[in-house]
């Protein structure tokens, strides 16, 4: 989706909020204030148990993660970097510090990760981060015998 600039600072202020002045917990409003997600959707994600909450006195509320769990539905890792800038080292597991490289796949690759964007409507980027997000979890145990660290940042923002 393409944001003018008050939409993308929106967006940045949002992001760092929720990042760097976290909160134990949060009402339904204020997860869909700061995700950007129709209070009505989430409500009825909850309801239907898509996603985790509590009722207290009555009211939804979320914890940290669980807010965060919804954001990361919302918002790329590129977005979120982008966001908290220099701040992303202090709050987010090392292992989730972005890194730019170069691949060369065939042409159908290419192209079933387009087609998943689209239908997803994110970007390739986001398309392959999903892919891969499950051959992570196939390997997280092997991996952080190799990578300390790895599970945490797989895990995230669960505690691995």
């Amino acid at each position: 989706m393409i944001m003018g600039k008050h939409g993308c600072a929106d967006q940045r202020e949002r992001i760092r909020s929720l990042f760097l002045d976290k909160s134990e917990s949060y009402t339904l409003p204020e997860v869909a204030n700061l995700t950007g997600m129709p209070a009505r959707t989430l409500r009825r994600e909850v309801e239907r148990g898509f996603r985790d909450a509590v009722k207290v006195r009555g009211a939804w509320r979320f914890a940290w993660r669980q807010a965060v769990y919804v954001a990361l539905e919302r918002w790329t890792w590129m977005e979120i970097h982008d966001a908290l800038d220099c701040d992303a080292a202090a709050v987010l597991p090392p292992l989730l510090a972005l890194r730019s490289v170069t691949v060369r796949l065939p042409e159908y690759m290419v192209r079933a990760l387009e087609k998943v964007a689209e239908e997803n409507r994110t970007t390739l980027e986001g398309a392959l981060h999903g892919e891969l997000i499950d051959f992570a979890g196939t390997r997280s145990s092997e991996m952080e015998a190799a990578i300390p660290g790895f599970r945490r940042a797989y895990l995230f923002p669960d505690v691995g």
